[in-house]
């Protein structure tokens, strides 16, 4: 039925498509656009201290990139991972580490608004602790921008965002973020994305051509919603996508009316308390 519903959606709106085929990608961009790549952690120091120091080399030839990392009341000493080997790039402004002890539970929508709140780039991307970047990505999602300076997406595919999705961060604002109703594991990417589409945005697809920009660390299932409130994954994502699908049929496209939504206390860089 769920399948049924996604067909219907794509049917209906008919979203609009970058194609590489008809629109090349330019070799040079006229400006370099401030990049934000965000990342949400509660106990995931394991996968951020094998991805995050490759992210941040292999990003580090584009002139106008920031890294967001949101301890989420993490338990698994990441305050001193970072005091010990991610100093250097706080120092330098490259890193902005973001730490809240507010949350008993990890809720994907919710950390994400925070990451992407704190985030200063033009552009806002979201990259699971778990995922490497890719060589370039950075430069990449600007040349993308270059063809799309507004009402885009960035993601890999309109089925399959790989824990990467990236908006103009005005954009993603007036969307009121990501969907802070949706419970558990599953379908927060697919659920801002499907709202973005629908107000008329444009898929740039990066995931044509380079299949590092896909590359990530092997996820048990099991470890999908250890720290979440509820633990049945499987069926979270079944009631986050009927969500998703009863908010498209009603053309409710913007999330969290009405309430303060990406809310918290947090201590930027060890020493600065502020509120989102």
């Amino acid at each position: 039925m769920q399948r049924k519903r996604m067909r219907n959606v794509w049917d209906e709106w008919h979203w609009d498509l970058w194609d590489p085929a008809t629109e090349p990608l330019p070799k040079e961009p006229k400006t370099y656009r401030k990049i934000s790549f965000c990342t949400a952690c509660m106990n995931r120091l394991h996968d951020l201290m094998v991805t995050l120091p490759v992210n941040v080399h292999h990003n580090r030839d584009y002139p106008n990139v920031e890294f967001v990392v949101v301890n989420y009341n993490s338990q698994d000493k990441l305050d001193e991972w970072m005091k010990d080997y991610m100093m250097p790039y706080i120092e330098a402004g490259l890193l902005v580490y973001v730490h809240t002890t507010e949350p008993e539970f990890f809720m994907a929508s919710h950390s994400r608004n925070i990451s992407f709140k704190v985030a200063t780039g033009d552009i806002v991307n979201n990259i699971d602790a778990d995922n490497f970047s890719g060589r370039g990505f950075a430069k990449t999602l600007n040349l993308l921008a270059e063809m799309r300076p507004e009402k885009a997406v960035f993601t890999r595919a309109k089925r399959l965002t790989h824990g990467r999705l990236g908006f103009y961060k005005k954009e993603w604002l007036e969307l009121g973020g990501y969907d802070e109703d949706l419970m558990g594991y599953g379908s927060d990417d697919l659920n801002l994305f499907y709202r973005a589409m629908a107000t008329g945005c444009k898929l740039m697809k990066w995931g044509y051509w380079d299949p590092r920009f896909c590359e990530r660390i092997f996820t048990p299932f099991e470890d999908k919603d250890r720290y979440m409130e509820h633990k049945n994954w499987k069926h979270t994502e079944i009631v986050n996508k009927e969500i998703t699908f009863d908010n498209l049929d009603r053309k409710q496209f913007v999330a969290n009316q009405g309430r303060q939504w990406g809310k918290a206390k947090l201590v930027k860089n060890f020493k600065e308390v502020i509120y989102v």
